[in-house]
């Protein structure tokens, strides 16, 4: 964090000094107490009032309160800031920080996507640039704050991953992050249970294009009809369309499957240039394009883009190829599910399988209320149409799947219903061989850990 002076932040968030140490300056910002060090900025969010043995044991820092009589006696070097609403402060602090900076950002979200397309566009920019992104797949409010509050002068890029958390946390992003870019991975089908339709969750996704500015750039994915539909409302010279439709101004076509990743040919204003992406599937295509668009749309030229993305290291449990039993082949695609990614893996596993033997093992999908048994039942069709030699499910609700493929015609004996991952795992160790491909498509929510672990072989 660039280092701010305590007169300026008093002023800002409207505070009231009630208790004055020495510091004139701070230079990091946290809001746990646990996490408090030596000329630190502390809003005092934790959901309880600090215990006296941790404020006794304070360094010299400067606290942000609106309860300041509900703190134990303080010790030691700390500045006092009382404030109406603490976090309503904090808010107010994390909007005027980014205001303080002129460093160009970028908010990725989507259904899918969005984490491997983030570290895409991280990787690109790296090489010659100082870069802070959100860490893995922590895309809720907390984790992007620290982001941001990590910036400084010498930062030349941020990216955010933001996921929609509960209704509201999109907009509260929009206040407190912008203004940056926007790339919209594509939208699915999502945590309807929270939203309780299609459309209303599409719309909660929308809320995050009110961030970018008349200046910033919209990267939409040119074959999801969501983004066709949000861009109506777009000045259309905002917009930078990716994907493989003919209208997309970084478009992707000619694309092959190799023994180590994708071939594809990148058509932009008019020039082709060959690229490769060390990973599998047309939707890792998808999002390299996302991420090219956008960092050279920050100034890195299209052939640098290129090179440096042959080398991009593919993330764990996404897609992710493996020994596994038996000397089989696992795809490890554990990280989390929903029926657009289940139909890119299906096609990974078509493709990874081809003169050998294919197995589909699948879990249920979360948060989907009441489109649940619809939506599986589609993804059971989706199943029947890319035909695993084998098919095996975890759970009930998952098994809705294997009904459905079984009604669209796939043969009930290649065909698996698991009330547990031991069963499932007994089937795997039963076919699994050297000439056997193993598709795991299951999600982090659910508790698969040693399931996976034992078919990558490593207890």
């Amino acid at each position: 964090m660039r280092k701010l002076s305590v007169s300026d932040l008093v002023k800002e968030l409207d505070g009231v000094v009630v208790r004055e140490g020495s510091l004139s300056v701070v230079k990091s910002v946290v809001t746990r107490v646990k996490k408090v060090k030596p000329g630190c900025l502390y809003f005092c969010l934790d959901s309880k009032a600090p215990a006296v043995q941790e404020t006794e044991q304070l360094p010299a820092c400067v606290m942000i309160t609106s309860r300041p009589k509900r703190l134990p006696s303080l010790r030691g070097d700390i500045t006092v800031i009382q404030v109406k609403k603490t976090r309503e402060a904090y808010h107010h602090f994390l909007a005027w920080y980014r205001r303080l900076l002129s460093t160009p950002h970028l908010a990725i979200t989507g259904s899918y996507g969005k984490t491997t397309t983030k570290e895409m566009v991280k990787y690109l920019l790296t090489e010659n640039h100082h870069v802070k992104a959100t860490k893995g797949n922590y895309n809720l409010f907390r984790s992007n704050a620290g982001v941001l509050t990590r910036m400084n002068e010498n930062t030349d890029f941020g990216i955010f991953e933001f996921g929609v958390g509960k209704k509201g946390h999109l907009e509260k992003c929009v206040r407190c992050f912008s203004p940056f870019s926007v790339l919209i991975t594509g939208i699915g089908t999502d945590h309807i249970e929270r939203y309780g339709s299609q459309h209303l969750y599409a719309e909660e996704k929308a809320k995050l294009l009110k961030g970018a500015g008349v200046d910033q750039p919209i990267f939409l994915n040119s074959e999801c009809d969501h983004s066709k539909r949000f861009a109506r409302s777009l000045p259309p010279g905002q917009i930078i369309w990716f994907g493989t439709g003919e209208q997309a101004d970084y478009r992707g076509s000619h694309i092959k499957y190799t023994d180590e990743g994708m071939t594809f040919t990148l058509t932009h204003a008019e020039k082709k240039y060959e690229a490769f992406v060390p990973a599998f599937g047309l939707h890792m295509v998808r999002n390299a394009l996302g991420a090219i668009a956008a960092a050279h749309t920050f100034g890195v030229d299209i052939e640098t883009l290129l090179q440096r993305l042959r080398t991009f290291p593919p993330l764990k449990r996404h897609l992710e190829i493996t020994n596994g039993l038996n000397g089989s082949t696992l795809i490890d695609d554990s990280w989390n599910s929903n029926s657009g990614s289940i139909e890119a893996a299906l096609a990974v596993l078509q493709e990874k399988s081809r003169g050998k033997n294919s197995v589909a093992v699948l879990g249920q999908i979360n948060e989907l209320g009441p489109e649940e048994i619809q939506e599986h039942k589609k993804i059971g069709r989706l199943i029947y149409n890319n035909q695993p030699g084998r098919l095996i499910t975890i759970g009930e609700r998952a098994a809705v799947m294997a009904r459905e493929a079984v009604k669209c015609g796939m043969r009930a004996r290649h065909v698996y219903m698991c009330g547990t991952p031991e069963r499932a795992l007994e089937l795997i160790q039963k076919f699994a061989d050297d000439q056997t491909v193993c598709l795991i498509k299951t999600s982090m929510r659910d508790s698969y850990g040693h399931f996976i672990r034992v078919l990558k072989d490593e207890t």
